[in-house]
């Protein structure tokens, strides 16, 4: 990956980039969870398990999959990304900055806010009185009026 080495000079650190890969001069580091870990370290053993003419390590399988899975990432699984890590406060500024810019909150919040002070989410619309069934439908003839 990157090879990193830190002078200390005095109170602030000097990072020098050493760092000779297959992609390129420059590489680049990357946090992975536990179970991120576990996962790269299951297959690096699948991999390296019977493989006599090489060694592959944490770094490769990591480069190799995340390259590979690129190419066939889909909107489905972009989708699935977006749904895991969104953040609903973002997401209220987002609403907010776009009713300041609009003047106009989106309906769902507008009656949201509405319903958590207490008030009406709508007004509501006067019904029309139907007629009722006991009037009487009289039909003047031409005849009758004489």
């Amino acid at each position: 990956m990157l090879d990193n080495n830190i002078n200390n000079t005095g109170d602030r650190e000097q990072k020098t980039g050493n760092s000779n890969t297959e992609d390129g001069p420059e590489a680049h580091r990357l946090t992975i969870s536990r179970m991120a870990e576990q996962a790269v370290l299951s297959i690096l053993d699948r991999v390296n398990d019977g493989f006599s003419v090489g060694k592959v390590n944490r770094n490769n399988i990591g480069n190799w999959v995340l390259i590979r899975y690129s190419e066939i990432l889909t909107q489905d699984d972009i989708k699935e990304i977006r749904t895991a890590h969104t953040d609903e406060f973002a997401a209220l500024e987002v609403f907010l900055r776009r009713a300041k810019e609009t003047g106009k909150l989106p309906p769902e919040l507008s009656a949201y806010l509405h319903k958590q002070m207490g008030q009406d989410e709508a007004p509501k619309k006067k019904t029309k009185k139907s007629l009722q069934e006991n009037n009487i439908n009289d039909v003047i003839d031409a005849d009758d009026k004489k």
